[in-house]
């Protein structure tokens, strides 16, 4: 009876472990060509008690790098996976059970993605050549952050230079941290590069583009690659004292416009606050969109004129420009104003 009451009990537990809703982790597209996907998820240990955990999946091409972890309380762990691409092409739904010592479930996950077809001739699609690796992207784009915060990106590079490559203990530019998946890399084959950028206060706000140079162990040069990001400052704490600038016109279409023709607009730009205000920085996103300001401190109370010109030559159809305006408003340290015009 009591051999019984316990088989019960387990099956009431082992129920309620597959009732619970499974958590997705979305993988996303992966390319087919790349043969093994890197990645990783967390699992946190919510009880009081130390626990030993293991997995289980039922599908051969997702494998867990470790198939046990011990995990104190309160603490969560980062679970690498590798999923095999070669020979699957569609969506696919990929179960993983999270087991204790006594293999009863204590959380599902189902990874979602979507394996494309491999390209039959890879340099169609990785064309942008960094010697020895191409890509199919000309720039790593870390997008845009705040100064102070860490941004990342990931770029997946091909290996035609005729020989193995050991990334195992690489170095790259100041500002930045490299890894890749796998780092033993040979010839006619693929690895992930994910690469981090620590911003930090001697970094300038607005858009910068530069090379960054990858080195061995050796400190010699395995390539180069360039990147491109823009960083803004935190919006802080402020004061009805603090400087405020106010702008005339956010939003300014110049309407029609003859192609090969210019037209302009003054724009109003304000101090409202009771401390000096400083544009650090006016950026166009466009060679065609041109600005001239006679001063960068504006004192409380005043205001400058900026003037806005926008040149239609060799373009047509409809335009959207912006200007980014740096400055040490607090209450918004990047403001954006964006210009429209129909050139036909």
């Amino acid at each position: 009876m009591t051999k019984f009451l316990c088989f019960l009990f387990l099956i009431c537990i082992t129920s309620y472990g597959f009732a619970q809703n499974p958590e997705v982790i979305n993988v996303g597209v992966i390319d087919g060509e790349v043969g093994t996907f890197y990645g990783n998820f967390s699992w946190e240990n919510t009880s009081e008690d130390t626990v030993m955990i293991g997995f289980w999946s039922g599908a051969e091409r997702l494998k867990l790098e470790k198939e046990n972890f011990k995990v104190h309380p309160r603490e969560a762990v980062d679970i690498p996976y590798t999923i095999l691409t070669e020979g699957y092409v569609g969506g696919f739904e990929i179960g993983v059970r999270v087991l204790d010592s006594s293999e009863i479930i204590i959380k599902e996950y189902v990874f979602q993605g979507r394996i494309l077809t491999p390209v039959i001739d890879v340099f169609k699609a990785y064309r942008n050549v960094f010697w020895p690796f191409r890509s199919k992207y000309q720039v790593v784009n870390f997008r845009s952050g705040f100064i102070g915060d860490d941004l990342s990106a990931e770029m997946i590079l091909y290996n035609f230079g005729g020989e193995p490559l050991d990334l195992r203990a690489t170095s790259i530019s100041s500002y930045y941290d490299v890894s890749f998946q796998p780092n033993e890399v040979p010839h006619n084959s693929f690895t992930k590069m994910n690469i981090v950028l620590k911003t930090d206060s001697l970094l300038v706000p607005g858009f910068t583009k530069e090379i960054v140079q990858v080195k061995d162990k050796n400190d010699s040069l395995v390539f180069s690659i360039p990147v491109q990001f823009t960083l803004e400052q935190k919006p802080s704490d402020y004061t009805a004292d603090s400087p405020y600038l106010a702008i005339s016109d956010l939003d300014h279409d110049f309407k029609v416009m003859a192609p090969n023709t210019k037209k302009s607009v003054n724009i109003t730009l304000s101090n409202r606050g009771n401390e000096p205000l400083e544009l650090i920085k006016i950026e166009s996103n466009c060679s065609c969109l041109l600005y001239d300001v006679k001063r960068a401190a504006i004192a409380p109370g005043e205001s400058v004129e900026m003037q806005v010109t926008f040149d239609a030559t060799d373009r047509l159809g409809f335009e959207r420009k912006t200007l980014a305006i740096f400055s040490n408003d607090p209450r918004k340290p990047t403001a954006v104003i964006t210009f429209r015009a129909h050139v036909k």
